[in-house]
């Protein structure tokens, strides 16, 4: 599992921690949008690929988490409209939604009896 950092996220650094698990959870879906580089992507792109990955959950009925990603997007979606002084505190809310984007995606892997390394 990833390192959790102390200092506040940025969506460059959301994308870079979490991009490629939540690309992978993204790309389950029969129309994949996952980028080819989940790591660097824009804010927005960050945005639709919580989105994504979301709705492929809640597909395959992992309510729980689909229910986590969503806050993480509407979370994101907030920062990404807030003003300078309000986006640091959504991004640190929405890292919290993030963080076990990497459990989610080994589960997902293991349900589809997929040997995926992370």
């Amino acid at each position: 599992m990833p390192n959790t950092a102390t200092a506040t996220p940025t969506f460059a650094s959301l994308a870079q921690r979490h991009g490629r698990e939540l690309a992978y959870i993204a790309k389950q879906d029969t129309n994949p949008t996952a980028p080819a580089d989940p790591a660097s992507i824009d804010a927005t792109a960050l945005i639709e690929l919580v989105t994504d990955a979301a709705s492929v959950l809640d597909r395959a009925h992992h309510d729980q988490d689909a229910e986590t990603l969503e806050s993480a997007a509407r979370l994101l979606t907030e920062a990404h409209h807030a003003h300078d002084a309000d986006q640091p505190a959504l991004l640190r809310r929405a890292a919290r939604y993030l963080r076990d984007s990497y459990d989610m995606a080994c589960e997902l892997a293991d349900e589809l009896g997929d040997d995926h390394d992370f």
